[in-house]
């Protein structure tokens, strides 16, 4: 018999989404009897970490530590710390280089980590955004990005998106580049379970800070108003303590285990959440109801908050004019992702070309 396969996958630490993607990417490879470490850095490498308890090996390297502005200007923002990104793409490479050497590794899976690839064995990247939409003042650097964007991922073998072929992604994901893509359908933590409703409203924060930490501040403030049954997950896994009730209504928890965020998800009526993709995949597995938040100047959540509402799907809602009660009153005349079709077997054959 041929001996397991040792496989190190590597997750970007820019909010908790690329985290959570690939908690379904690793236990598939987990039931196919690979040996798989971990990479990261962050909130991420502390969510992975207590997710796979003793079950996988977790290396913490340099982190990108992104910083969004507290209001626009989330380009300049970005570009300003691109120095920062640069190195830390160029320091990730060797990172990875000595753990593939010193652990035998024998492949490697990069969330969006530019670096993270090795010259010795074959080198996977996931992404979902093949074309990074630019907001229109700077639509004439959309081109020189894409090309950039692409440069880096032909430094892998292959490219995983995580969607099927023909998804309302399709303008982020479609190939332009000619590069070697593989479609490996939507990527979600959670399991249906039909719970009974306990939460009229359930929010989810998460995002580099000060954003993060900008709509904690402003649901908090909202529900602590409103008569509903509501829950804030704040996104903090590196907070060990669970739950901190602030009243018979209203329930804080700094951070849920995957199990419990899926119970406490089933038994919400209406998600409120950035328009994260992984958030988005999570929600469309459970089959839920939501009302958007997207990032403010974060171009790729705007697009897909946009292009939800346009299906008929999900509400949105900037973040400056965010009012609970008139968000949930729209969002009664969107359908929720209840007719989403999710299927598996796309990672699953993706897996297995591999192993």
């Amino acid at each position: 018999m041929e001996p397991p396969k040792r496989i190190l996958v590597t997750v970007l630490d820019w909010g908790l989404g690329h985290a959570t993607r690939c908690i379904p990417l690793i236990k598939e490879l987990q039931k196919r009897n690979c040996v798989v470490f971990v990479a990261s850095s962050g909130r991420a490498y502390d969510l992975l970490k207590r997710e796979f308890f003793l079950s996988i090996r977790c290396f913490e390297i340099d982190g990108y530590n992104p910083i969004y502005p507290d209001g626009d200007g989330m380009v300049i923002k970005m570009l300003t710390q691109m120095p920062k990104f640069l190195k830390v793409i160029s320091k990730e490479q060797l990172q990875v280089e000595k753990i593939v050497e010193r652990n035998q590794i024998d492949l490697v899976i990069s969330d969006n980590r530019y670096g993270c690839y090795s010259t010795k064995v074959k080198s996977i990247f996931v992404s979902h955004q093949l074309n990074i939409q630019m907001p229109l003042f700077f639509k004439w650097m959309e081109k020189q990005v894409k090309e950039k964007n692409h440069d880096f991922i032909r430094k892998f073998s292959e490219c995983w998106i995580p969607a099927p072929e023909d998804s309302f992604i399709s303008k982020l994901a479609t190939n332009e580049g000619n590069l070697n893509v593989r479609y490996i359908g939507y990527l979600s933590r959670f399991e249906k379970q039909n719970l009974p409703k306990k939460y009229d409203v359930c929010a989810v924060c998460s995002g580099p800070e000060p954003q993060r930490s900008n709509l904690d501040a402003l649901l908090t403030e909202q529900f602590k108003k409103s008569k509903l049954q509501t829950i804030l997950v704040c996104g903090k896994p590196e907070i060990l303590s669970k739950y901190y009730k602030k009243d018979q209504r209203f329930t804080i928890a700094n951070s849920l285990t995957t199990e419990d965020l899926n119970e406490t998800i089933e038994q919400s009526e209406i998600i409120i959440s950035r328009s994260g993709y992984s958030t988005v995949m999570d929600l469309a597995k459970l089959g839920k109801k939501a009302i958007f938040i997207p990032t403010p100047g974060q171009t790729e959540q705007i697009h897909l908050a946009d292009e939800l509402m346009k299906r008929g799907i999900a509400f949105s809602m900037k973040q400056e004019e965010f009012d609970l009660e008139i968000a949930l009153k729209e969002a009664e005349k969107f359908s929720g992702f209840a007719n989403f079709g999710f299927d598996d077997t796309l990672l699953k054959n993706a897996i297995d070309s591999l192993i």
